[in-house]
């Protein structure tokens, strides 16, 4: 397995730059538009332009960071990050675009320069998942999440504060729909619970994208399984429990996809270290032709 983070990102970027070869759908312009004004918003630290990029409720699944609920959060959330440094530049390339109507599923790369007070400059790069919303004459973020595609020191990020954790949610979901995703995460904790990945990768669309903390974009079930076979194998480390739930579930294309918002808590043994780790992640379900649902695209990060 390919391990140079240096290069994965290369090959990422010359398959972006293949496709961006290909005549765009209008779609695909306006994302570019969008995403180039908000890039402009972003390395002019314009607090407003950038929260008016995202729709009232929306929900920001930053790395190393809590979720945001909502523009106002989201806003405290770069009122931070602009205090915490001084940007220099951000450059997001598309990857995919998935066009569904009424809401558009981005995936993608990610170059942020910035320079903290008393530091040397520093480039944060990864990938990312955005749903858009599309109506109206403004694209609109619903939810993003991003993350790194190596590890890195938590210290070259600005300091946010998360504050006390969100207190319990209430979802407005589809009932029948949360039940059966509920399902197929039991099939998922049970499965890393019990370090089966090859089994685990078994829940992904063959043509699926997985996008995980500290590794470039997985394209393709092949990639997917050899790594899950790899961070999964047993012997190394054990899991001692693990908690999955879900927070909104977005109905897309009349339903034959849904995207849930992800939480995990995880409590974990090697050898004599142990720990507890949290995060999130956007899953895109996506029925196979037995009408079950299959991980399609997935993109996960830490808090």
């Amino acid at each position: 397995m390919m391990r140079n983070p240096t290069l994965l990102l290369a090959l990422l970027l010359f398959a972006v730059n293949v496709r961006s070869a290909e005549p765009r759908t209008p779609l695909q312009e306006r994302l570019q538009i969008s995403n180039h004004a908000f890039s402009e918003a972003f390395a002019a630290q314009d607090l407003a332009a950038v929260k008016s990029y995202y729709t009232d409720d929306a929900v920001l699944m930053p790395e190393h960071s809590m979720a945001r609920y909502g523009k106002d959060a989201i806003e405290d959330y770069y009122r931070q990050w602009f205090s915490g440094a001084k940007i220099g530049s951000l450059q997001k390339t598309a990857y995919e675009t998935l066009d569904y109507g009424e809401y558009a599923i981005e995936t993608g790369a990610f170059v942020q320069a910035y320079t903290k007070d008393g530091a040397q400059p520093y480039e944060y790069s990864g990938k990312y998942m955005v749903l858009w919303a599309t109506g109206g004459d403004k694209l609109r973020i619903v939810s993003e999440l991003w993350g790194a595609n190596a590890p890195f020191d938590d210290a070259a990020l600005p300091v946010i504060e998360d504050g006390a954790p969100s207190t319990e949610r209430a979802f407005r979901n589809d009932a029948k729909i949360a039940e059966e995703i509920r399902g197929r995460n039991a099939i998922i904790g049970k499965l890393v619970t019990e370090r089966k990945g090859s089994e685990h990768a078994d829940l992904f669309l063959p043509d699926a994208i997985y996008m995980t903390y500290y590794t470039p974009m997985l394209v393709g079930i092949n990639d997917i399984r050899r790594y899950f076979i790899e961070h999964e194998r047993p012997g190394e480390v054990a899991i001692d429990s693990l908690s999955l739930s879900t927070g909104n579930i977005y109905p897309i294309d009349g339903g034959n996809l849904q995207l849930e918002q992800g939480f995990y808590v995880v409590d974990w043994r090697a050898g004599n270290d142990s720990g507890t780790v949290r995060g999130k992640s956007l899953n895109l379900w996506k029925r196979n032709q037995d009408g079950t649902l299959m991980l399609y695209r997935q993109a996960v990060n830490h808090d």
